[in-house]
């Protein structure tokens, strides 16, 4: 198995990729606090890489067709050059949460079709729906080889369907965002890591307006792909049901807020927005009737 060893910087394994496990049922993914996996297809065929944390160093290990090749195009996004050692926040509450939290970094992943494939799974609904609608697609049309169950290519994926994905779970909208993501990543790809280093903001535009011209694929379920996928820590999450009311009482004190308040309090932090967001999403905030559903 290709590996590769690069310091250890201050990296929770657990925090850092924990969206990237849908729910402990995830076929595709392990996380515990020392070991990180992931199962997934890469153009040649299905990947497995795993992180592992050791004395003084992290291993990152992959197998698979192109395994050296993947390894060598992601062993620099580790330790991740998100800005984390030069983040100084002023705020109390954020100054707090960074430094209890050290090792929540924000990192670029080459498995960025599942990622923006789970962010659609999330749009609307429970996290708990989500799970269960990710866990039934992998299961009857993912892609299973010796090192394990992936989520079905892009190619696949756009053959099946959209009734047999709302046999699956899926509502109608989210079943047709799905395959259209799905096909256009077939026709035309553009979430692969063939870039070294973290995607320059040049870069994260022109993926944001990729994703942005998908159907189905709004400003939430792109800052999703931008700040857990494609490394950027200045990802904003319009949209969503929870992060509003969460920000604005963690920083303000308020009940309720908008995405208008939102931005308003997160403008101090710009360049880390994705950053502080996560920070304050793990945090103690839970204002009051905030809901279960997520956006």
């Amino acid at each position: 198995m290709p590996a590769v060893r690069v310091a250890l910087a201050p990296l929770d394994l657990e925090r850092t990729f924990v969206m990237h496990r849908l729910g402990m049922g995830d076929p595709t993914a392990r996380l515990d606090a020392s070991r990180f996996e992931k199962v997934f297809h890469a153009g040649g065929g299905v990947v497995r890489v795993a992180l592992v944390r050791e004395e003084g160093a992290l291993a990152v290990e992959a197998e698979g067709p192109g395994a050296e090749g993947l390894l060598s195009a992601w062993q620099t996004h580790l330790p991740p050059e998100d800005g984390y050692d030069s983040f100084a926040p002023g705020h109390p509450v954020v100054r707090r949460l960074h430094r209890g939290h050290a090792g929540l970094r924000v990192v670029r992943v080459p498995w960025l079709f599942d990622v923006a494939c789970s962010a659609i799974l999330q749009q609307r609904v429970t996290l708990s729906d989500a799970r269960q609608a990710w866990k039934r697609i992998v299961q009857a049309h993912g892609e299973r080889s010796a090192l394990g169950l992936a989520w079905p290519a892009p190619a696949r994926l756009a053959g099946v369907p959209g009734w047999e994905l709302e046999r699956l779970g899926l509502d109608p909208k989210r079943a047709r965002a799905l395959g259209t993501l799905a096909g256009e990543e077939a026709r035309r790809p553009f979430l692969g890591i063939e870039e070294r280093g973290p995607l320059p903001g040049e870069a994260l535009a022109t993926l944001r307006d990729r994703l942005l011209a998908v159907r189905g694929i709004g400003p939430w379920t792109t800052a999703m792909v931008l700040g857990f996928g494609a490394g950027d820590p200045d990802a904003v999450l319009l949209g969503d049901l929870h992060a509003p009311h969460i920000v604005s009482w963690a920083l303000a004190q308020e009940p309720r807020g908008s995405d208008e308040r939102m931005l308003e309090l997160l403008e101090p932090f710009r360049g880390q927005r994705f950053r502080v967001t996560r920070l304050l999403l793990g945090g103690p905030f839970t204002p009051p009737r905030l809901s279960s559903a997520r956006g």
